[in-house]
């Protein structure tokens, strides 16, 4: 039997303890006449206690909805009203309200005494009165029109509320502020930030002991390679047994009986960096990392979990981290939620968002070399608001699978190198040469993983990746590219320019020869990268050539900025799509499906910055050579410094072309930020968000329990005025016979 907790009360059980059913029993928070409708005989607004000064009073001016609202005028002491509820359900809430000013003047001369709050307390019970929570939004002076305002509440799980308080406070010295239609709700986010989004979250399973985790052989009493070491701890309200094994242990994964059934949340308290979780159903192992605290409470997913095990494995190929989990958290979900859940998951109107996976970076972090391993780059993606993935091949005649046109990176003759750049490299090889060997092909299976998510899914390469040079001449470097040194781009100078001109048919051919190769694996169409090394074309001889041919001139001659440069550089890279699009329609009429193939492609965040190098998105778009376009900002040999948003509405979004800005997910800014910067996409007619190697916001709780929901766009709304979630942690206070929790750091001695 495992042991089970709830809470702070621990105990042995099957289901849930007395004290959860207690809990379950008690109301939600909320507030009674938060319109200030009803009025009690002393003429203060019924259910809400006045105190201070009576510097305010109800009025019809001050109703954003109903008949009053409550107006609070200058005054030189604090004035508020407050309500109070008793014991009520542990739970995420928002508490919000409407507020206008006019006119409103903090005196500087009164410092910070000078407010004007909507103000929360939580109260637990038995617990001193400093040791609850105290949230508020300040209310700005000035003046403007209705505005709501809102205060994200997060209980302790740790005890029981006694009192929760809402309270309306302000003090300001010229002015009027209207207050109204103040309300309290659940969260009810679905991205699972916390336990507390969920009804039951203060009613949890907690599976502690994690020495039955089988198979039993996997786990010892001590650091050993291919084990997991259980040690004893008290970590916040918790007492179990838990899971470690560092780095070079390498243990093979084990797996939990839950024994519940239904559907639930699940929680892992993560002690290290990172661990890969599944369930038995899954079709690969996702990761998940920690962001904060000594222990956080990760979110791996909701799901039914009747008849099913929690499995845990360590990252342990290519850059292996160590993996440490000290308990597992089972939410019970009510059936709302469950259907809830259901219906959202069957939605395709909130699957705005795109992502790409490069086709190097996570064989050289992590070294996969099997079916599974490799589906899990995708299969980070599930339920979530992805509904596009573009699968880099590699590079621009690179792959990563067995090619009749391309070169797979690292190997020569299928041997390995002598000697490598750096350790990555030759983790990349070296499982690129296992997966030659026994038939494991990332391109393909990330369409089929893609698709089985259902995904759309485009195969992608980068125009202009064929050699890197010095220190990896040998390692990144394209056989095509070394062989033709006649068709590369050269400068107006004559200064050779490690790229290949698109004004050569032949490069043109075997760009298209690769492409044609990827998509029989079963894609949906082509990703083409034109923001990863610009230019495509320069003044080498054949375009030269082309340019006396055309304008009877030489382009090495006429003015750089010519505009017969840029008009031919167009044409040739217009070309290039037409010729893809000769090929993806004969390939759809060769599956005989019916299904149109398309084309998408990441380009520059301007207009000039694209045509400056024969990128004419508008034209293209007006052509029907683009299908979805990802504007891309800072593009090596871009000079835009922010998006051209009104150009992409015009150019794609007025032909039904969908378009969605770039993040580079691995440098994102905020997750505020990268909330408004969605909402400024939307507002501003795009289709969605791209996110550039999307895999590097996937594994924190924090980050995806918005990125990943970023396609419904009011709840990003209502997410993006309360600002990013706080993930629950715990406090470690012993782990093994380690005392972690005293007053003196017992690591100090080093």
């Amino acid at each position: 039997m495992l042991e089970f907790c709830q809470t702070a009360a621990v105990a042995v059980a099957l289901g849930l303890c007395t004290t959860v059913l207690a809990q379950a029993e008690l109301p939600p928070a909320g507030v009674r006449n938060g319109g200030f409708e009803q009025v009690g005989e002393d003429g203060a607004p019924a259910e809400w206690g006045p105190f201070g000064p009576r510097n305010w009073e109800l009025s019809a001016e001050a109703a954003h909805s109903g008949a009053v609202g409550l107006v609070l005028r200058p005054s030189e002491e604090q004035q508020w009203l407050r309500q109070y509820q008793e014991s009520v359900r542990t739970q995420a809430f928002v508490v919000s309200g409407w507020f206008k000013a006019t006119g409103v003047r903090f005196a500087p001369e009164r410092g910070e005494a000078e407010h004007a709050r909507l103000y929360v307390h939580v109260l637990y019970r038995d617990r001193p009165y400093a040791e609850g929570l105290q949230v508020w939004a300040d209310i700005p002076p000035g003046t403007y029109d209705w505005r709501r305002f809102n205060v994200m509440v997060t209980p302790s799980v740790a005890w029981p509320i006694a009192e929760f308080r809402v309270t309306v406070t302000a003090q300001f010295a010229e002015g009027a502020l209207f207050c109204d239609d103040i309300e309290v709700q659940p969260a009810g986010f679905m991205g699972g930030a916390t336990v507390l989004d969920w009804a039951n979250g203060a009613n949890p399973v907690v599976i502690t002991d994690l020495s039955r985790a089988e198979p039993a052989s996997a786990l010892s009493d001590r650091r050993a390679k291919g084990k997991w070491k259980v040690l004893e701890y008290e970590i916040g309200p918790y007492r179990g047994r838990y899971l470690s094994a560092l780095a070079q242990a390498a243990p093979p994964p084990v797996s939990i009986d839950l024994g519940v059934s239904g559907w639930h949340a699940i929680y892992l308290g993560l002690m290290s960096p990172k661990i890969r979780v599944k369930l038995s159903d899954d079709l690969a192992y996702v990761g998940r990392s920690r962001a904060r605290g000594a222990v956080e409470e990760v979110f791996f997913k909701a799901a039914d979990v009747t008849g099913q095990k929690l499995w845990l494995a360590a990252q342990s190929k290519g850059t292996a981290q160590d993996a440490e989990v000290a308990y597992v958290k089972l939410v019970p979900l009510t059936d709302e939620e469950v259907q809830t859940i259901r219906a959202d998951r069957e939605r395709r109107d909130t699957r705005r968002l795109c992502t790409s996976i490069d086709g190097f970076s996570y064989i050289y972090e992590k070294g996969p070399t099997t079916a599974e391993e490799i589906m899990e780059e995708v299969q980070e993606f599930a339920d979530s608001d992805f509904g596009l993935l573009h699968v880099a091949v590699g590079g621009a005649d690179f792959v990563n699978y067995p090619s009749e046109v391309g070169t797979v990176l690292g190997l020569r003759d299928g041997q390995l190198l002598e000697v490598y750049p750096d350790n990555g490299d030759r983790t990349y090889s070296q499982a690129m040469q296992e997966m030659l060997r026994t038939g494991v092909n990332p391109t393909k299976l990330h369409i089929e993983a893609g698709k089985a998510l259902g995904m759309r899914v485009h195969v992608s390469i980068r125009t202009a990746a064929w050699e890197y040079g010095p220190p990896y001449e040998e390692f990144f470097t394209s056989p095509f590219y070394q062989q033709h040194p006649e068709w590369r781009c050269v400068d107006r100078d004559g200064t050779p320019v490690a790229r290949m001109s698109f004004a050569v048919p032949q490069v043109r051919a075997h760009l298209i020869d690769v492409l044609r190769e990827a998509v029989r694996f079963g894609a949906d169409g082509v990703n083409i990268i034109y923001v990863r090394g610009a230019p495509y074309v320069l003044w080498e001889e054949p375009f030269c050539a082309l340019f006396r041919e055309r304008y009877g001139a030489e382009a090495r001659q006429v003015a750089e900025d010519d505009p017969r440069i840029q008009e031919l550089r167009v044409a040739l890279m217009t070309q290039f799509m037409q010729e893809v699009r000769a090929m993806l329609d004969a390939e759809q009429q060769r599956r005989g499906d019916g299904q149109r193939l398309q084309i998408s492609a990441f380009v520059m965040a301007n207009e000039a910055d694209n045509l400056r190098f024969g990128v004419d998105v508008r034209g293209w778009a007006a052509q029907g050579l683009l299908d979805d376009v990802s504007p891309y900002l800072h593009a090596g040999g871009g000079q835009a410094r922010d998006y051209d948003l009104a150009f992409f509405r015009e150019a794609c979004g007025t032909r039904g072309v969908p378009w969605r800005p770039t993040i580079v997910a691995w440098d994102a800014p905020s997750l505020d930020q990268i909330m408004k910067l969605a909402l400024k996409y939307y507002d501003e007619g795009a289709t969605g968000v791209t996110f550039r190697d999307g895999n590097a916001k996937t594994t924190r709780t924090d980050d995806w329990s918005v990125v990943s929901r970023l396609g419904h766009i009011e709840e990003l709304r209502r997410r993006a005025e309360l600002g990013a979630p706080t993930t629950i942690t715990q406090r470690a206070l012993r782990l093994g016979d380690f005392v972690v929790g005293g007053r003196y750091g017992p690591t100090w001695g080093f």
